[in-house]
Formats: structure tokens, sequence, C-alpha cells
């Protein structure tokens, strides 16, 4: 047997040193690139890309809500670069199509028949998103209060009898029935006509007058009609009853879709949905497989809402608390890679 001299011994050893440690080095740059581990140390999250991803905000808080979540998340977990653009909801389809805006994350098909048709359904740049999770309905309420005097309101036949009640200096002899920002969805102009009711539609200017004129009538025990809707905080703070409505039918549905003011019934149910320009999945494809997932349910964005419109808390702050107390919700949304 050769031996070798002591020196090569050395020169093997210190060789073998630094391979492993260019070895550990790759995997500690590896762990940190391309999105955060997985919970069992496994999968990693996938990296969103370097093109802004702009989603839409509308003049409610609960879509500023779901904005701020997407956002929070997005930035901390997939690196992304999210910007958040005011938006009304019906010009946000336009911009959708065009590729202004990436992502909607809450439309009420109930008012969007049309522009689904159109946008979604007609090819023109949009598609659709998914659920949210969140179920709305609109409605007519009146505090609670108002029924133990006259239970009668509890359905709208009763309201032409207690027109008076309703009346102010503007609209005497008839009710008035109040809407909160005229951007919203709406047929309350319909249904008083139609209906034969002997009220007039009255628009605040924005939810907040109208959250303002109900928070001095609840304070007053005062009669207001207005329209509402949920999932909304006021709905923890204010004991309120929806006011019943003739049964929604498919025929007043499409009164609605075509816009030949028939439309004479309660507002339906609203599986709200998400909706994406149709590049997004190519421009950034981690993105485009988070929004996807996002879902949650009415409990949790009213809890945010809450926060923000009742406890005054900013709406990024507000999102970041409930992203720092529920991981067991949003880490399912996250996309591997």
């Amino acid at each position: 047997m050769t031996h070798r001299p002591r020196w090569w011994s050395l020169t093997i050893l210190t060789v073998l040193l630094a391979v492993l440690a260019a070895a550990c080095s790759d995997v500690d740059e590896g762990s940190n690139d391309g999105g955060t581990s997985g919970s069992d140390g496994g999968a990693t999250t996938a990296d969103c890309g370097s093109d802004t991803v702009n989603i839409a905000v509308n003049p409610w808080t609960g879509s500023a809500v779901n904005a701020n979540v997407a956002k929070v998340i997005m930035e901390q977990e997939l690196g992304c670069t999210v910007e958040l653009t005011d938006i009304d909801e019906f010009a946000q389809f336009p911009a959708l199509s065009t590729g202004d805006l990436d992502a909607t994350l809450e439309v009420w098909p109930s008012g969007h028949a049309k522009d689904y048709k159109k946008y979604i359904d007609g090819g023109q740049g949009v598609i659709d998103g998914g659920e949210l999770g969140v179920i709305g309905k609109i409605g007519w309420y009146i505090p609670t209060y108002l029924l133990d005097e006259h239970p009668e309101l509890a359905t709208w036949e009763g309201l032409n009898d207690n027109a008076d009640l309703f009346a102010t200096a503007e609209t005497s002899p008839k009710g008035q029935m109040l809407d909160g920002d005229p951007s919203f969805v709406s047929y309350d102009a319909e249904i008083v006509e139609n209906l034969g009711l002997n009220y007039e539609v009255v628009v605040a200017g924005t939810e907040t007058a109208e959250l303002a004129q109900l928070k001095k009538a609840y304070a007053a025990q005062e009669p207001l009609l207005f329209y509402f809707y949920t999932p909304h905080w006021a709905n923890q703070k204010y004991d309120l009853t929806a006011v019943e409505l003739p049964a929604y039918t498919e025929e007043c549905g499409q009164a609605a879709a075509d816009e030949t003011g028939g439309y004479a019934c309660e507002y339906p149910e609203d599986v709200l949905y998400k909706a994406f320009n149709e590049d997004l999945q190519t421009k950034a494809p981690a993105a485009f497989d988070f929004l996807s997932a996002m879902s949650y349910d009415n409990a949790a964005q009213e809890s945010i809402a809450l926060a923000i419109d009742v406890d005054g808390m900013d709406p990024a702050d507000a999102a970041q608390a409930w992203v720092d107390e529920n991981t067991d919700v949003w880490q399912a949304w996250l996309p591997t890679s």
C-alpha cells in the first residue's frame, strides 16, 4: 500500500469542508427564494412577480375590507406590489375590461346582470373570479322599536297606512324612503311606483350620511324607513328589521336585467363574486391563484368593518389585525410553487 503524505490528507479535508459549506449556503438562500416556507416545512409559497396588481375599492366598507385584507397578505406573503383604486361599482367593469384594473373582490350580482352578460359572457376581457364567500342581501329596513306600536310595518302592505309617520318637511304628505349612495344598486323608486306606495325616495348622498340619519333616529327613537343591506356592521350595533316586500321572482329579475322599469319585488339574495381582468393569470399567476382562492364569511367581513367604522381604525390596520389573528383562515388561500 502506498502511503500519501500528511499534507495530502489535509488538502482533501479542506476541499470537502468547502463543498459542504457551499451546499449549506445554497440551502439557506433557496429557503428565501420565491415565497415563505409551508407550514409542514415542505412546499413554498409562490412568488407574485414584479408587476403591480391593481384592486378596486368600491364606496362601501365591505369592499375596502376585502381589498385591504388581500393587500396585506399579498404583500407580506407573496411579495406583491398592490395598488388600491377607489372606483364606482359600475365604472369598474370597463376598467377591468381594458386592464386598468386587475381585480374587484365584491360584485353584487342582482345589480350587474347586464355587466356580466356584456363583459364576462360576452368575452370583453373580464372573467368570473369565483365566489367571495360572503352572502349579501339588500332590503328595506326600519328600527325594530317601531314594531312595538305598529306591528303592521313588518310588511310592505302596512306602509301606506303609516305614510304620515315617515313624512318629512320635504316629502309631506308622502312618507320618506331613504336611500344612501346614489351609485349603489337600487330599484327603490321602481318598487315605490309599481306597488303604489305613497312614498318619495330621498337620496342621502353617501352611506355615511345615511348612517348619520340612522344614528340620529335611533337615539331619539324616531321613525325611519331606509335602504340597507347585509353584511354590514350596523346590523351588529342597531336592532333593525327588514320590511317584507313581495317575493322575488324570475320575472322581476328579468325586469331588472332588461331595465324595463317593472321591478316590484324584494331584492334577491346575492352570492357575491369576484371579477378579474382576463390577463391577470399570465401577468401575475400567484396573485391570480390567491385572489381566486380568497373566501371568508359574513362574520369575518363585518368584524373588520366594525373596527373601521365604529372603532375608527384605518382600513389597513384593521385588516392587519384580522390577518394576524386568523392565520388558519387565509393560509389556505396561498398558492404554492
